[in-house]
């Protein structure tokens, strides 16, 4: 020790943590107790021993560890904390001596692993922040300690964002932690071109949990990165030893979960463990119908989560005004094996299939009946781990209610960018449920669809004729309606346009409500191939005067800005088909957003914008691979119209166009990106409202990575300020995410 106090000396590098150390070190300079919260094994002890060092200086009597884990009767607080202070027992009021030898002292107290030890510790901490003003706390625990003027900082783990290549792979703080703790027991290894995939891939089965991976690097002294990967599933079991030299409480995951554990109430385990059949994410309501009963009150349900979420074994998220819960996964893992040793698993994982079965059908139920399908749309999304999990649980089981899962799930498959997977899921369901029925004759449609869009025309033909009819038989209009939609859109697909006209005006006479709409969207479709932009307009306006909810809205506005352009009104065109390209970003419509973005480049052309139509076709040519089918639909005249513009804009453009081309292809990380890209570049009158000086500033910051508190400091505002802007923009900009924020500033650059 070199230095007043005492920290223990780092025998194993510190890697990474640069903004947390930051944050950290600018709490301890503002406020007088900081509590690093988080999961066990997230690296909170490690953060605050670093942070610790690196503020040292500014403590005259020094930096002084306090190590609490082995503490199990609070009333030894004063002595441990005086003993780590090097404060001799002479006997008397243990407290007392301890407010005696610090009340003149500056200097920082570091307590470690403190949530077992409640409010003893707190009341104590009180006790000496108020007699000792030199006084300064860093603790670090599961739980806060609920004093005022506590600051507290949630530790996350380290990011394991998806990364491309080596160097990508190599830039990341859990790799280098990865790779640095391998290498200490695997002399000479490193990350390279033959491993990186799956160094990255251990490192985001284990969530980024520091701990976890050290311990899983470890066992590379033995074991290939390939075999670990591969003994991942067994992950506990593979991690249940360790170096014997680690803490007992350090030694495994395994410990560390255990030991978390047995702080837990009764009740609080019991719920940890049915947590463990989520898959993802979850919320309260679907915590209080899936894991109430049997021990657990209902009215109890959100009293136990939220000391389950105090105590760092459940994480709370709030995006978009909600509050949603999860289980990071060791420890889902580890409520999965508690759940097996109740003997409770099929029951659960029913109360789980039925809860989001009954989620599905209302969704269903809403879905064409208002203007909150985003909302809906989003709701859905985010439950998809679990409703991938309600359906595997019910094809293994039960393949009925699989099947009439499936079906409910129509809207999230088809209009919101998971068709493929949809008829991965029913395909299944089918094959486990040949009887006639309506579900079954649902799920036919639904996979036809799903085919037809990729260009399986025959089987897509074939699976809606036996759609088309059981419906028949069963005088179900509905069903028929939504059999003969998909047949006419096989019929245009395959270059009948007369036939898929006179398909979809059958259609028409047995429709109503939602697929109504989708009928008249690809009756007009169909209409401007068949050169009658008159008629096109006619039905595509028809479907907007009927039209109460957004998604469908999206695309009768893509039709009629197609029919525009065929009429030969441009700016009309351009006007509705942005309109479309917003309404299609919120619910994942890859279909409906690669369609504008086509036409959307027509467009430009015709208005003698060649070098934007060029940055449009690449665009586009990078958004219709997301569709998962061919460009175009394979449709032979949208085909033809596609080459004649792109032959049209590069006589125009020359040399720029190939240029402008790549530019475009290259905006495409996503879909967002793909869209923000669109409507970021539109013709004047078409461009968002103007940025002010300040949010230009602001932007430009975001662009280059900075979080609203950075900005605050660069430009030495607020953070509320900071945040303030950043929502100002992205509303200005009608954009959703700070990465489209970034793609617009690099466009606008250029």
């Amino acid at each position: 020790m070199t230095e007043v106090g005492a920290l223990p000396v780092e025998v194993t590098s510190f890697v990474g943590r640069r903004e947390e150390l930051r944050a950290t070190r600018k709490l301890l300079a503002a406020a007088r107790l900081v509590t690093l919260t988080g999961t066990g094994g997230v690296g909170k002890t490690r953060l605050a021993l670093r942070a610790a060092t690196e503020v040292r200086s500014s403590f005259a009597d020094g930096v002084w560890l306090v190590e609490l884990a082995a503490l199990r009767d609070p009333a030894l607080l004063a002595q441990t904390i005086g003993a780590a202070l090097r404060l001799g027992d002479t006997g008397g009021d243990p407290s007392a001596r301890l407010v005696e030898f610090l009340c003149d002292k500056k200097l920082l107290l570091v307590l470690d692993n403190c949530e077992h030890l409640g409010q003893a510790l707190a009341e104590l901490v009180h006790e000496l922040l108020v007699v000792v003003p030199g006084l300064r706390v860093l603790t670090t625990s599961r739980h806060v300690l609920g004093l005022d003027g506590e600051h507290v900082f949630p530790v996350p783990p380290l990011a394991v964002p998806p990364v491309r290549d080596l160097a990508g792979a190599q830039a990341l703080d859990v790799v280098k932690l990865f790779a640095d703790r391998a290498a200490a027991v695997s002399a000479g290894f490193t990350v390279h071109s033959g491993n990186w995939p799956r160094v990255v891939q251990i490192c985001h089965r284990l969530e980024g949990i520091p701990l976890a991976v050290e311990l899983a690097a470890g066992w590379l002294r033995v074991l290939s990165v390939e075999e670990l990967l591969a003994r991942l599933d067994d992950f506990f079991a593979l991690l249940r030893r360790g170096s014997a030299v680690v803490p007992a409480r350090h030694r495994t995951l395994a410990g560390t979960v255990e030991w978390s554990h047995e702080l837990c109430s009764s009740g609080q385990r019991l719920l940890w463990a049915r947590l463990g059949v989520f898959a993802g994410g979850f919320d309260v309501t679907a915590v209080e119908r899936v894991c109430a009963g049997d021990g657990i009150e209902r009215d109890d349900v959100l009293d136990l989560l939220a000391g389950l979420v105090g105590s760092s074994v459940v994480q709370a998220e709030r995006p978009a005004g909600t509050t949603r819960f999860r289980l990071l996964e060791p420890l889902r893992q580890y409520a999965q094996a508690k759940l097996r040793e109740l003997g409770v698993c099929e029951e659960l994982r029913d109360r789980h299939r039925d809860h989001y079965l009954g989620l599905a059908e209302q969704a269903a139920r809403d879905w064409g009946h208002g203007p909150d399908q985003a909302l809906m749309a989003a709701r859905v999304r985010a439950e998809l781990p679990n409703l991938r999990a309600a359906l595997e649980h019910s094809l293994a089981g039960a393949p009925a209610v699989g099947l009439r899962l499936g079906v409910a799930l129509e809207f999230l498959w088809l209009f919101c960018g998971h068709v493929a997977e949809g008829a991965h899921w029913l395909e299944r369901a089918l094959a486990l449920n040949p009887e006639p029925g309506k579900d079954r004759a649902r799920a036919l449609w639904i996979v036809a669809s799903s085919l037809a869009f990729r260009g399986g025309g025959e089987q897509a033909v074939a699976l809606g004729r036996e759609a088309e009819a059981w419906a028949l038989e069963h005088d179900d209009a509905d069903e028929l309606a939504h059999a003969r939609l998909v047949l006419g859109g096989c019929a245009f697909l395959g270059g009948d346009v007369d036939r898929a006209a006179a398909l979809f005006r059958q259609a028409e006479t047995d429709a109503d409500g939602e697929v109504l709409l989708q009928i008249l969207l690809a009756a007009a479709h169909t209409a401007v191939w068949h050169d009658d932009g008159e008629e096109a307009l006619a039905v595509a306006s028809r479907g907007l005067a009927l039209c109460g909810e957004q998604f469908s809205r999206s695309g009768l506005l893509g039709i009629r800005g197609l029919a525009h352009w065929r009429l030969g009104s441009f700016a009309a065109a351009a006007e509705d088909l942005t309109a479309a390209l917003r309404s299609a970003r919120p619910f994942g419509d890859v279909l409906g957003a690669a369609k504008a973005v086509e036409f959307l480049a027509w467009t430009s052309a015709a208005l003698g914008q060649p070098d934007r139509a060029a940055e449009l076709l690449g665009t586009a040519s990078a958004v219709w691979p997301l569709v998962g089918g061919r460009p175009l639909f394979g449709f032979g005249r949208m085909i033809d119209a596609h080459e004649a513009c792109a032959a049209d804009v590069a006589s125009a453009s020359g040399a720029r166009f190939r240029p402008a081309y790549e530019r475009g292809a290259a905006a495409v990380a996503d879909l967002d990106s793909a869209i923000a890209f669109a409507l970021g570049g539109g013709t004047p009158d078409e461009r968002p409202a103007e940025l002010s000086r300040r949010e230009y500033e602001v932007a430009r910051l975001v662009a280059d990575g900075l979080s609203n508190k950075d900005i605050a400091e660069r430009l030495v505002i607020s953070r509320r300020t900071a945040e303030s802007h950043v929502v100002h923009i992205l509303d200005k900009l009608g954009f959703r995410s700070r990465s489209q924020i970034a793609t617009w500033i690099t466009r606008r650059a250029r």
